[in-house]
């Protein structure tokens, strides 16, 4: 707050999205635009090359009506207010059923995914918490990859995950 983040909050912000909701432009929230591509599914790719299409045509915008551009430093990537978004900015992530770690205990998943450069949250957000099995696994460096690497170490951190629960579920008699 003292950089002025957030200085025209509530009346400088809003969410906008297309007609299905799979992409939306967030102003204003705790990075000054955050660009979301989601949808149910397991189209990476496709998601991937909404996203893409979607910051171009975002920076296109707003460089046609205000000639500027987004900030990006040579060596530290994309400039935003929070700083664990430094770098490519890019959070890439799946909502996924892990009973087998969810009976094997959050503690051991949590460095299960340290392992594989991944970070679980609760589907209900950030500080949301965890309620049952269903995890929001993402990608957890921004800075020094490429999206391309992010995405990929997302990609097969979850598969991983995924085969290993199949034996966790049975360890366990689930």
């Amino acid at each position: 707050i003292a950089a002025g983040m957030e200085r025209d909050w509530p009346e400088g912000r809003g969410i906008f999205h297309n007609k299905e909701k799979s992409f939306l432009v967030w102003v204003n929230e705790e990075d000054q635009t955050r660009i979301i591509s989601m949808q149910k599914g397991g189209d990476v790719r496709e998601v991937f090359s909404r996203l893409a299409r979607g910051i171009e045509a975002v920076r296109v915008s707003v460089n046609a009506a205000s000639g500027k551009d987004f900030m990006l430093h040579e060596k530290y990537g994309y400039i935003h207010s929070c700083p664990t978004n430094l770098g490519t900015g890019m959070r890439a992530s799946v909502h996924v059923d892990l009973p087998g770690w969810t009976k094997e205990g959050l503690d051991k998943l949590q460095a299960r995914c340290e392992e594989l450069a991944l970070q679980p949250r609760g589907t209900r957000g950030e500080s949301g918490g965890q309620t049952g099995i269903t995890y929001d696994i993402s990608n957890k460096h921004r800075l020094g990859y490429s999206e391309v690497q992010l995405v990929q170490t997302m990609i097969d951190g979850v598969n991983t995950l995924y085969k290993e629960d199949l034996l966790l579920q049975k360890k366990h008699g689930l």
